[in-house]
């Protein structure tokens, strides 16, 4: 009996790690390039700003015309066309973020993980916050922003 397999199984998720920009643009590229079924980026610990729209046309990892197989409409355009670029494969389709947590935790700036929030927002990509991490805790008094409490709706990440 012969057996065909999808490739890649639809249950096969890779991700990376992504803590700053150069990490992002050291490891996405190998990410993007490998068979998965849902690829995804861990930014934890967020310790830099990491643009997830930068390059060609603002679609080098998430959002344009990202995973159009190539053939993408532009508004009433009669014909779908081929960019022949990077833009037509298939880009990031989760996005983690979290600070870092215990002791010596290094600094997640609140307005680094409201970008990422943003950038997934715009490209239609799922978008989940883990945590503060201890990093927030040693730059302000009083305690961490809890999921879903009043203190983190103010930060404006959820």
């Amino acid at each position: 009996m012969e057996t065909h397999l999808a490739w890649p199984p639809p249950n096969v998720w890779l991700g990376t790690t992504v803590e700053d920009q150069r990490r992002a643009d050291e490891r996405i590229p190998h990410l993007l390039a490998c068979p998965a079924a849902v690829r995804f980026v861990s930014c934890e610990p967020l310790i830099g700003p990491v643009d997830l729209n930068k390059s060609i046309g603002g679609t080098k990892w998430i959002g344009g015309q990202r995973g159009c197989a190539g053939m993408h409409q532009h508004g009433n355009a009669p014909d779908p066309h081929h960019h022949h670029d990077d833009r037509c494969r298939d880009g990031l389709d989760w996005v983690i973020c979290g600070g870092e947590s215990g002791p010596n935790a290094r600094p997640m700036h609140p307005e680094w993980a409201r970008s990422l929030r943003d950038q997934c927002q715009a490209a239609g990509v799922p978008f989940h916050f883990k945590q503060w991490g201890e990093g927030l805790r040693q730059r302000t008094s009083g305690p961490v922003p809890r999921k879903g409490t009043a203190e983190q709706m103010e930060i404006g990440v959820d």
